[in-house]
């Protein structure tokens, strides 16, 4: 067993080490596979920070780590040391109780690697673990001890004492930790508890968020199906005739103007079965819907109304990017008929998949072109009324980013724009995430009018004058870090290394131009990356072109039926992991494979890559760990995905495109990150960024192309996210 030999515990662990001591030469050969395995996790806990070493590093506050350590080291080596000390407990036991503990700590450990539990909670989990088995020996109820864990934190631990007298009133309380707090993903885990008291109040709260997920287990052929049908909820209800239609999932977005007698289930049915027609009848139910959530009622439909929205607009978007060559007649074809709004939906669902030239072209042709072309008169103020300004604060960053927003604003009069403006950076302290200042932050690197700019940075400040005043410490923050940030940014006579340098030191951050290739080797000095590939074509045809980058004569490539491995010969050791983009769902299983594998030999991969549509990224950024130093999206710069990645691995720098990425410029990025990784030296962003631009600097395309990728010392977005998280958590808020 290992020994905690933290200095300032020794004194407390001294008689229990020796103990342990004595214990570990009795141990029969039968159970010392098992506190081997044991080991290797408290190992494995003790290197996340990247030190080999018995001190277990989770937070900046010393006392909590300590508190960890004690807990993951000496408590769990006393447990080993009683159970193997306990005469009264017999060999099965032993191996029962034993096998308990290294799934638990194997539990946390793969949890905090996927950022799915707070590692500030070990010392409750070891605790709990040691009063459950007693409870257990003694044959009374474990279920007074999980009361204060999270779910993640009890749902595997329950799972070792099945056979304990409080198992079921035990699974039943963490059912209901996890039920209304998670209402997003209970739907699945429910089929288990369809006996269980609070059942329908479950059902029907997750139907008023999350109305698509009830509907999905109303039309299927399972128990779940009879018990959502009996359910007296209204709302459930009206989800249940819905389910009946052909049409089901095209027409539950308009539950709510089901529910007020609005339109009828037949009406509906002939609308959905024409794609245009039901486009367009989504853009005015969601004018609508927007209207009311304006008002402060309450909308059920709006979140199943936008994804469908946006799985349609991208459709139409990936038609018109695909048809790129094409004249301009041919190519926009598909949107002829659109009005403004309907044109202004398109823009805003499309986001990440829009191609600069699909927004707006020479020609005049583009969807933004259009929308103002066919306004009547041009205003943008009137549109942004007429969509009663669903989203406006997206649309404004968008046209930022895309160089409109000077033409947009001139479409109306001065005093509008000006207000419009306003609104633009009001008000950001009230939304529930940080998605609007995100916006504004990553906006504000876009705008290149300088009176705007000028502007934008007074407004900021008013509103900073405005939260302080108000004792606002959430909204005080926002805006001195917006206010901070645009200040640095906008700093005359300095190059981009001196900016970056002045922002992170601005913001207490680590740097932000580059990453100290240390930072980067696991404890064998081996750089370790995983690339994500799919199953449609153009993940097949990614996976081909990516895998001619590693000659012979500098890689081995070795395959497996799930993924490849390809391992540097020359310069600094790099592994290299990429799964095979198998058709699909093959692919998702081969992510799953590598993933397990990964996880099974403690690797953990600093270097992060993917390779696929927008419509993948959720797969990658679930197996993203918590180890990832670089992340390159490629595509997906969106704030949620920034979001997500930096509260899985809060020490990325991520690479991502304002628009739909291409391997033509994905792969020469990923080639000269390769070369510097080999080389042993930090990966330089500025420098890097600067090759680059040389490289490309003759096709005119690509050139294009990679003007829209967002290196990390220039993603405003996520160094906003990133200050933002480490203010509040100096703080103690969140």
């Amino acid at each position: 067993m290992r020994k905690f030999l933290f200095i300032l515990l020794l004194a407390a662990s001294q008689s229990s080490w020796v103990h342990a001591q004595s214990v570990h030469s009795q141990i029969p050969i039968t159970r010392q596979g098992i506190h081997d395995n044991i080991d290797k996790e408290q190992a494995a806990a003790a290197k996340f920070d990247g030190k080999a070493d018995d001190f277990v590093k989770v937070s900046e506050d010393q006392t909590i780590n300590l508190q960890v350590t004690n807990a993951l080291m000496k408590q769990v080596d006393d447990m080993q040391s009683s159970i193997e000390a306990d005469g009264a407990l017999d060999h099965r036991l032993k191996v029962k109780y034993l096998t308990g503990l290294y799934s638990v700590l194997r539990d946390f450990n793969v949890k905090r690697a996927r950022g799915r539990i707070e590692p500030e909670e070990a010392p409750a989990i070891v605790t709990a673990y040691r009063d459950m088995m007693h409870a257990d020996i003694n044959g009374k109820s474990i279920a007074p001890y999980i009361k204060n864990l999270s779910f993640e934190g009890s749902e595997r631990i329950i799972e070792i004492f099945h056979d304990n007298p409080g198992y079921t009133e035990a699974k039943g309380e963490v059912f209901t930790k996890y039920a209304f707090n998670n209402l997003d993903t209970v739907m699945p885990k429910l089929q288990d508890y369809l006996h269980y008291p609070g059942v329908d109040s479950i059902v029907a709260a997750v139907a008023r968020k999350y109305p698509n997920q009830v509907l999905t287990y109303a039309t299927s052929y399972t128990p779940m199906a009879n018990v959502i049908k009996r359910n007296p909820d209204p709302i459930v209800q009206q989800i249940v005739r819905i389910g009946q239609s052909s049409q089901s999932t095209k027409i539950l977005p308009f539950i709510d103007e089901l529910m007020a007698g609005n339109i009828t289930m037949e009406k509906l049915e002939k609308i959905v079965s024409n794609d245009y027609q039901y486009y367009k009848q989504m853009v005015k139910s969601t004018i609508a819907l927007q209207k009311r959530k304006n008002e402060g009622l309450s909308t059920y439909g709006m979140k199943a109304m936008m994804e469908n929205m946006q799985a349609k607009s991208l459709l139409y978007i990936r038609e018109v990017n695909d048809l790129h060559e094409e004249p301009a007649n041919v190519r926009f074809r598909i949107v002829k008929e659109f009005t403004p709004e309907e044109l202004y939906y398109l823009i805003i669902n499309g986001q990440e998949e829009l191609f600069t030239s699909s927004y707006t072209n020479h020609n005049n042709a583009g969807l933004y072109d259009q929308m103002m072309v066919r306004m009547k008169p041009p205003r943008g103020d009137s549109l942004l009324m007429m969509v009663n300004f669903d989203r406006f604060k997206k649309f404004i960053a968008m046209a930022a980013g895309f160089n409109t927003l000077d033409n947009f604003l001139k479409s109306m009069a001065p005093e509008n724009a000006n207000y419009l403006m306003q609104k633009y950076v009001q008000n950001l302290e009230k939304t529930e995430d940080l998605e609007d200042a995100v916006d504004v932050a990553n906006s504000f690197g876009s705008i290149r009018d300088e009176k705007l700019l000028s502007f934008l940075r007074a407004e900021v400040k008013k509103n900073l004058a405005y939260v302080k005043k108000h004792s606002d410490r959430r909204g005080t923050v926002i805006y001195q870090l917006l206010s901070s940030l645009f200040e640095t940014e906008s700093a005359k006579g300095e190059n981009d290394s001196t900016k970056a340098t002045d922002i992170a030191a601005e913001f207490s951050l680590p740097p932000i131009n580059y990453v100290d290739h240390n930072a980067l080797q696991s404890d064998s000095g081996r750089v370790f990356q995983q690339v994500f590939f799919y199953g449609d074509k153009d993940g097949q045809e990614s996976f081909a072109s990516f895998m001619t980058n590693f000659p012979s004569s500098d890689w081995k490539v070795v395959k497996n039926k799930y993924y490849a491995t390809i391992t540097s010969l020359k310069g600094k050791p790099t592994t290299i992991y990429a799964n095979l983009p198998i058709d699909e769902p093959g692919d998702k299983e081969a992510i799953q494979r590598l993933s397990e594998y990964l996880d099974e030999n403690d690797i953990h991969p600093t270097i992060f890559i993917h390779r696929g549509h927008s419509y993948h990224i959720n797969t990658t950024l679930e197996n993203l760990q918590s180890s990832a130093k670089i992340v390159v999206l490629g595509s997906c710069g969106g704030y949620h995905n920034l979001a997500v990645v930096l509260e899985k691995s809060p020490e990325a720098h991520i690479i991502s495109s304002k628009q739909v990425g291409t391997r033509f410029v994905n792969e020469p990025i990923i080639h000269s990150l390769e070369d510097v990784v080999r080389s042993g030296k930090n990966v330089d962003w500025v420098v890097m960024w600067a090759q680059l631009a040389k490289k490309f600097a003759p096709d005119a395309r690509n050139k294009e192309l990679f003007s829209d990728y967002v290196p990390p010392h220039k993603n405003l977005g996520a160094i906003f996210i990133k200050a933002y998280r480490q203010i509040m958590k100096d703080s103690g808020k969140k």
